[in-house]
Protein backbone atom coordinates (compact mmCIF):
# COMPACT_ATOMS: atom_id res chain seq x y z
CA UNK A 1 0.00 0.00 0.00
CA UNK A 2 1.19 3.71 -0.40
CA UNK A 3 1.96 5.58 1.70
CA UNK A 4 -0.95 8.55 2.58
CA UNK A 5 -0.86 9.52 6.39
CA UNK A 6 2.12 10.31 8.34
CA UNK A 7 3.26 10.47 12.41
CA UNK A 8 5.83 13.50 12.13
CA UNK A 9 6.76 12.79 15.72
CA UNK A 10 6.38 9.09 17.51
CA UNK A 11 8.34 7.14 19.57
CA UNK A 12 9.23 3.66 17.74
CA UNK A 13 12.11 3.00 19.54
CA UNK A 14 9.40 2.28 22.98
CA UNK A 15 8.37 -0.61 21.20
CA UNK A 16 10.08 -4.32 21.89
CA UNK A 17 10.18 -5.04 18.00
CA UNK A 18 10.39 -1.25 16.07
CA UNK A 19 11.43 -2.84 13.30
CA UNK A 20 8.30 -5.20 13.07
CA UNK A 21 6.13 -2.19 14.27
CA UNK A 22 7.37 0.19 11.24
CA UNK A 23 6.66 -2.31 8.97
CA UNK A 24 3.07 -3.09 9.84
CA UNK A 25 2.69 0.53 9.95
CA UNK A 26 4.02 1.00 6.70
CA UNK A 27 1.40 -2.27 5.68
CA UNK A 28 -1.44 0.15 7.04
CA UNK A 29 -0.15 3.43 4.85
CA UNK A 30 1.43 5.01 7.56
CA UNK A 31 5.34 6.62 7.30
CA UNK A 32 6.47 8.30 10.47
CA UNK A 33 9.51 10.36 11.71
CA UNK A 34 10.57 8.48 14.91
CA UNK A 35 11.91 10.53 17.30
CA UNK A 36 14.37 9.53 20.17
CA UNK A 37 15.17 10.43 24.32
CA UNK A 38 18.85 10.06 24.10
CA UNK A 39 21.73 9.03 21.79
CA UNK A 40 22.09 5.58 23.00
CA UNK A 41 18.31 5.23 22.11
CA UNK A 42 19.11 6.75 18.73
CA UNK A 43 21.95 4.72 17.95
CA UNK A 44 19.60 1.28 18.65
CA UNK A 45 16.66 2.51 17.14
CA UNK A 46 18.92 3.45 13.93
CA UNK A 47 20.33 0.08 13.51
CA UNK A 48 16.53 -1.68 14.34
CA UNK A 49 14.91 0.64 11.79
CA UNK A 50 18.03 0.48 9.28
CA UNK A 51 15.46 -1.75 6.72
CA UNK A 52 12.24 0.07 7.36
CA UNK A 53 11.88 2.57 4.56
CA UNK A 54 8.91 4.32 5.68
CA UNK A 55 10.24 5.84 9.14
CA UNK A 56 13.27 8.03 9.45
CA UNK A 57 15.34 8.41 13.17
CA UNK A 58 15.98 11.13 14.70
CA UNK A 59 18.75 11.88 16.87
CA UNK A 60 16.95 13.21 20.23
CA UNK A 61 18.06 14.58 23.51
CA UNK A 62 14.39 15.10 25.55
CA UNK A 63 14.72 17.40 28.42
CA UNK A 64 13.06 15.69 30.42
CA UNK A 65 15.85 13.10 30.67
CA UNK A 66 17.94 15.39 31.07
CA UNK A 67 16.32 16.76 34.01
CA UNK A 68 16.12 13.85 35.73
CA UNK A 69 19.71 13.08 35.29
CA UNK A 70 18.57 9.44 32.82
CA UNK A 71 20.65 11.29 30.47
CA UNK A 72 23.96 13.56 31.20
CA UNK A 73 25.75 16.66 30.19
CA UNK A 74 28.51 13.84 28.47
CA UNK A 75 25.38 12.60 26.44
CA UNK A 76 23.93 16.30 25.48
CA UNK A 77 27.53 16.82 24.15
CA UNK A 78 27.45 13.85 22.07
CA UNK A 79 23.47 14.09 20.86
CA UNK A 80 25.01 18.04 19.79
CA UNK A 81 28.02 15.64 17.61
CA UNK A 82 25.07 13.62 16.45
CA UNK A 83 23.27 15.75 15.19
CA UNK A 84 25.75 17.86 12.94
CA UNK A 85 25.71 14.66 11.04
CA UNK A 86 22.58 13.92 10.70
CA UNK A 87 19.17 14.77 8.82
CA UNK A 88 16.91 14.07 11.48
CA UNK A 89 17.37 15.59 14.90
CA UNK A 90 14.90 14.86 17.63
CA UNK A 91 13.10 15.24 19.96
CA UNK A 92 15.30 17.65 21.75
CA UNK A 93 13.78 21.03 23.01
CA UNK A 94 12.90 23.16 26.49
CA UNK A 95 10.36 22.16 29.27
CA UNK A 96 9.98 24.60 32.11
CA UNK A 97 6.99 22.75 33.42
CA UNK A 98 6.75 20.44 36.88
CA UNK A 99 9.64 22.38 38.42
CA UNK A 100 12.10 21.71 35.43
CA UNK A 101 12.42 25.68 35.20
CA UNK A 102 14.91 24.78 38.34
CA UNK A 103 17.59 23.98 35.43
CA UNK A 104 16.89 26.08 32.81
CA UNK A 105 20.73 26.99 32.14
CA UNK A 106 21.39 23.16 31.81
CA UNK A 107 18.26 22.65 29.18
CA UNK A 108 19.41 25.90 27.49
CA UNK A 109 22.73 25.21 27.34
CA UNK A 110 22.22 21.65 25.66
CA UNK A 111 19.75 22.83 23.15
CA UNK A 112 22.08 25.58 22.12
CA UNK A 113 24.54 23.57 21.20
CA UNK A 114 22.64 21.58 19.48
CA UNK A 115 21.37 24.24 17.18
CA UNK A 116 24.66 25.36 16.94
CA UNK A 117 25.21 21.73 15.10
CA UNK A 118 22.92 22.41 12.97
CA UNK A 119 23.58 25.67 11.40
CA UNK A 120 25.27 23.94 8.00
CA UNK A 121 21.33 23.55 7.55
CA UNK A 122 19.92 20.33 5.97
CA UNK A 123 18.11 19.32 8.94
CA UNK A 124 14.58 18.36 10.06
CA UNK A 125 13.93 18.84 14.02
CA UNK A 126 11.01 17.75 15.94
CA UNK A 127 11.36 20.42 19.13
CA UNK A 128 9.85 20.21 22.60
CA UNK A 129 8.72 23.20 23.25
CA UNK A 130 7.03 23.13 27.08
CA UNK A 131 6.09 26.74 29.09
CA UNK A 132 9.28 27.59 27.02
CA UNK A 133 8.08 28.76 23.62
CA UNK A 134 9.74 32.07 24.22
CA UNK A 135 12.98 30.47 24.86
CA UNK A 136 13.33 28.20 22.14
CA UNK A 137 12.32 31.01 19.59
CA UNK A 138 15.14 32.51 20.85
CA UNK A 139 17.52 30.07 20.83
CA UNK A 140 16.44 29.39 16.83
CA UNK A 141 16.73 33.17 15.81
CA UNK A 142 20.43 33.33 17.37
CA UNK A 143 21.32 30.50 15.23
CA UNK A 144 18.99 31.55 12.26
CA UNK A 145 17.97 27.60 12.33
CA UNK A 146 14.83 28.06 10.23
CA UNK A 147 17.40 29.44 7.73
CA UNK A 148 18.35 26.72 6.26
CA UNK A 149 16.51 23.75 7.91
CA UNK A 150 13.04 22.64 8.81
CA UNK A 151 11.73 23.05 12.65
CA UNK A 152 8.63 21.68 13.39
CA UNK A 153 7.32 22.74 17.11
CA UNK A 154 5.77 19.38 18.23
CA UNK A 155 2.36 19.32 20.60
CA UNK A 156 2.67 23.26 20.53
CA UNK A 157 1.14 24.78 23.31
CA UNK A 158 2.32 28.46 23.62
CA UNK A 159 0.63 31.81 24.08
CA UNK A 160 -1.07 33.03 21.06
CA UNK A 161 1.21 35.63 20.61
CA UNK A 162 3.79 32.69 20.72
CA UNK A 163 1.99 30.98 18.12
CA UNK A 164 2.08 33.94 15.54
CA UNK A 165 5.70 34.60 16.17
CA UNK A 166 6.72 31.20 15.07
CA UNK A 167 4.41 31.10 11.91
CA UNK A 168 6.29 34.28 11.22
CA UNK A 169 9.47 32.38 11.59
CA UNK A 170 8.58 30.00 8.95
CA UNK A 171 7.98 27.06 12.10
CA UNK A 172 5.92 23.64 11.16
CA UNK A 173 3.46 22.27 13.72
CA UNK A 174 2.71 19.11 14.73
CA UNK A 175 -0.52 17.88 15.72
CA UNK A 176 -1.97 15.20 18.01
CA UNK A 177 -5.37 14.18 19.60
CA UNK A 178 -4.30 15.05 23.08
CA UNK A 179 -3.71 18.41 22.42
CA UNK A 180 -6.94 18.58 20.04
CA UNK A 181 -8.43 17.87 23.35
CA UNK A 182 -8.26 21.48 24.62
CA UNK A 183 -9.69 24.73 23.36
CA UNK A 184 -6.53 25.91 22.55
CA UNK A 185 -5.28 23.19 20.41
CA UNK A 186 -8.70 23.51 18.61
CA UNK A 187 -8.09 26.86 18.32
CA UNK A 188 -4.62 26.69 16.95
CA UNK A 189 -5.32 24.08 13.86
CA UNK A 190 -7.63 26.63 12.63
CA UNK A 191 -5.03 29.47 12.89
CA UNK A 192 -2.35 27.35 11.01
CA UNK A 193 -2.02 27.43 7.25
CA UNK A 194 -2.30 24.35 5.91
CA UNK A 195 1.33 24.34 4.47
CA UNK A 196 2.92 25.06 8.12
CA UNK A 197 0.72 21.73 9.40
CA UNK A 198 1.85 18.13 10.42
CA UNK A 199 0.16 15.27 12.17
CA UNK A 200 1.68 13.45 15.02
CA UNK A 201 0.70 11.07 17.95
CA UNK A 202 3.54 11.21 20.59
CA UNK A 203 2.90 7.24 20.72
CA UNK A 204 4.06 5.12 22.68
CA UNK A 205 4.75 5.84 25.64
CA UNK A 206 7.27 3.86 28.11
CA UNK A 207 7.05 0.77 28.71
CA UNK A 208 3.81 -1.28 29.64
CA UNK A 209 2.15 1.71 27.82
CA UNK A 210 4.09 0.59 24.74
CA UNK A 211 2.54 -2.67 24.90
CA UNK A 212 -1.55 -0.66 24.69
CA UNK A 213 -0.23 1.18 21.43
CA UNK A 214 0.71 -1.28 19.19
CA UNK A 215 0.79 -0.74 15.30
CA UNK A 216 -2.86 -0.90 14.41
CA UNK A 217 -3.92 1.96 17.25
CA UNK A 218 -1.43 3.94 16.55
CA UNK A 219 -2.25 4.41 12.99
CA UNK A 220 -6.05 4.55 14.10
CA UNK A 221 -5.30 7.62 16.18
CA UNK A 222 -3.26 9.45 13.42
CA UNK A 223 -6.56 8.66 10.75
CA UNK A 224 -9.00 9.81 13.47
CA UNK A 225 -6.97 13.00 14.05
CA UNK A 226 -6.65 14.05 10.68
CA UNK A 227 -10.56 13.36 10.58
CA UNK A 228 -10.71 15.84 13.25
CA UNK A 229 -7.95 18.26 11.85
CA UNK A 230 -10.35 18.47 8.60
CA UNK A 231 -13.18 18.89 10.61
CA UNK A 232 -11.99 21.52 12.77
CA UNK A 233 -10.59 23.51 9.57
CA UNK A 234 -13.82 22.53 7.32
CA UNK A 235 -11.66 21.24 4.37
CA UNK A 236 -9.53 18.08 3.20
CA UNK A 237 -6.26 19.12 4.04
CA UNK A 238 -4.93 15.70 3.92
CA UNK A 239 -2.86 15.57 0.63
CA UNK A 240 -1.53 18.99 1.34
CA UNK A 241 -0.15 17.61 4.71
CA UNK A 242 0.79 14.18 3.36
CA UNK A 243 2.71 15.95 0.91
CA UNK A 244 4.94 18.27 3.07
CA UNK A 245 5.41 14.76 5.25
CA UNK A 246 7.05 13.25 1.77
CA UNK A 247 9.04 16.45 1.65
CA UNK A 248 10.65 16.41 5.13
CA UNK A 249 10.42 12.19 5.08
CA UNK A 250 12.24 12.25 1.50
CA UNK A 251 9.48 9.35 0.81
Amino acid sequence: MALDVFDMHCHLAFWDDAAAGAALMGQAGAGGFCATVTPDEFEGARAALAGATNVRVGVGLHPWWLCDERASEADAARAAELAGACRYVGEVGLDFAHGRDGQVALQADALDKILGACEGGGHVLTVHAVASATAVLDLLERHRTLANNDVILHWFSGSGDELARARRMGCLFSVNAFGLETRRGRAYVRQVPASQLLLETDLPGEGAHAAEWGPGQLVGRLRDTLATVCELRNEDVAERLAATSRRLLEL
